[in-house]
């Protein structure tokens, strides 16, 4: 059930993922896991993978809600005895290896870090929103909307859940949290809902932004460490709509882009845009590895400004 990839260093702090049927491990092991491992390397963090259902009672919900069982599932392993702070992460979210900082260093033992998916962004979000509807109708199906829930607000969301109106919003794909502070905490919002509970769109996500906000404190970490990768395309590379632009290695050539200008990469949804994830594996392993190693080495040289005269190409 747990899969250690890779030991917990000396701070204590570890990537955990829960990918529960052979399907979904196997996914991650081909276009993800080595990304992780050179960050954990870098970083002297652990890696676990939990790859079986934790809950297996009458309450069992679907398998994204397992992520808030974490802390109880580790809590029974002796491993738990080296893990201080755990950061969650959903199986398909690239991590910029030679790139990305420590997450963990932006981390408050006494809150839950998570990443702001609706203030705050890069983009405006309404615009976003309206560029992915009109792109998804017009080249991907006319059966998509061009006006759907996709525009709510967090407050409107709320409300539809019933739930007290909040005005901010993150995506459940990725948390920190101490161990032994917020495992019974987590534990709590999954054992409180049923199966039965109905979302926007079937998931955990209304319910764990509700249940931290209202009832603990929060860090909010920058966008870079959860970047959406339909904002991105939809923002950046929105030609990658067009039918005469699936060719894998120009998607390839856009994730690394974008992967560069972040830390953390999500494909979150079950649209089109996330299946770009798997245009080529691993992707700073096999493409580009060298350049964007020595990116990253110039990245960290200071620049001491002296003109060098007129240089012509």
């Amino acid at each position: 059930m747990i899969k250690i990839i890779k030991q917990p260093g000396k701070s204590g702090n570890t990537i955990v993922s829960v990918l529960i049927t052979k399907k979904y491990y196997n996914f991650w092991k081909k276009y993800v896991s080595k990304n992780w491992k050179i960050y954990c390397d870098r970083h002297d963090l652990g890696l676990i993978v939990i790859d079986q259902f934790i809950d297996n009672s009458q309450t069992k919900k679907k398998a994204n809600w397992h992520k808030l069982l974490i802390g109880k599932e580790l809590l029974k392993s002796d491993i738990s005895k080296k893990i201080k702070n755990v950061c969650y992460l959903d199986g398909d979210i690239l991590i910029n290896a030679f790139g990305a900082p420590n997450i963990f260093k932006e981390h408050s033992k006494s809150k839950i870090s998570v990443v702001n998916q609706y203030e705050d962004l890069p983009y405006d979000y309404f615009e976003t929103q309206k560029k992915i509807s009109f792109f998804r109708h017009n080249y991907y199906s006319k059966k998509y909307p061009l006006d759907s829930s996709i525009f709510m607000k967090p407050s409107e969301v709320f409300k539809f859940h019933g739930f007290k109106r909040l005005n901010n919003y993150f995506c459940s794909g990725l948390f920190v949290f101490n161990l032994r502070l917020f495992s019974k905490f987590l534990e709590n919002i999954y054992f409180k809902y049923t199966k039965k509970f109905k979302t926007l769109t079937s998931g955990d996500e209304p319910v764990i932004n509700y249940e931290f906000q209202k009832n603990t404190k929060l860090k909010w970490l920058n966008y870079k460490y959860q970047a959406i990768w339909v904002y991105e395309m939809a923002n950046k590379y929105p030609f990658l709509y067009y039918s005469k632009f699936k060719n894998k290695k120009i998607q390839s050539e856009c994730v690394t882009s974008s992967l560069m200008a972040n830390h953390f990469l999500h494909f979150a949804g079950s649209w089109h845009e996330s299946e770009m994830i798997k245009s080529t594996k691993n992707y700073v392993i096999n493409n580009n590895k060298k350049v964007i190693k020595e990116f990253y080495k110039y990245n960290l040289i200071r620049p001491t400004a002296s003109p060098k005269g007129l240089i012509k190409p």
